[in-house]
């Protein structure tokens, strides 16, 4: 299937973010590496900004797409669904690693404002946002503000997807693996 030119700005964009930096990165080489002229960047995205959003959107959707959930998982304890979902949400920082660094350059040089992450966060994955309602109304999860943990989940994923792609010899290793889960899990969880 052939790319679109949205699509190749997009790519472009990513590469370029995830090597260089988002404020480091003009929309000229962006537009350059897409093969394609600089008024057509302008035209499929407003500004810069627009083009950060739409990046980070499909990111995001990209990593939503993973997230399935089926009747099994929906049955199991709080705490089985969310360290499944942990665990495929760190495999696919692993696997997507020019991804995983755009989600960390978007928050490290507040690239987005905060409250479109937690929205980008609340509408592409709405499963987690519906996970720590639950957990709450069950009495298992911490009663904190919603944007906070929200922003709190991400932040435990970004810095574990850090460490393991820092440290890749430890990625198949459970007791890292299961380790990272239990630092995140104790920080949200009311204890039994």
């Amino acid at each position: 299937m052939k790319l679109t030119k949205r699509d190749l700005l997009l790519n472009s964009a990513l590469s370029l973010f995830s090597e260089q930096g988002i404020h480091s990165t003009s929309t000229a080489s962006i537009a350059k590496h897409a093969g394609v002229a600089n008024g057509t960047l302008f035209h499929h995205f407003e500004n810069k900004q627009a083009l950060v959003a739409a990046l980070y959107v499909s990111c995001k959707q990209q990593l939503a797409a993973t997230l399935v959930v089926d009747d099994t998982l929906v049955a199991a304890p709080l705490k089985q669904q969310v360290q499944t979902l942990w665990q495929i949400s760190l495999d696919w920082a692993i696997n997507n690693p020019k991804q995983f660094m755009y989600f960390q350059q978007v928050a490290i040089e507040n690239a987005l404002p905060q409250a479109m992450r937690i929205d980008a966060m609340k509408n592409e994955l709405s499963i987690l946002e519906t996970m720590l309602t639950v957990g709450q109304s069950q009495g298992l999860v911490v009663d904190f503000p919603l944007d906070l943990l929200l922003d709190h989940c991400q932040s435990q994923i970004l810095a574990s997807g850090l460490f393991f792609i820092n440290n890749p010899a430890l990625i198949n290793n459970q007791d890292y693996t299961n380790s990272a889960f239990e630092l995140f899990w104790r920080a949200i969880a009311i204890e039994a």
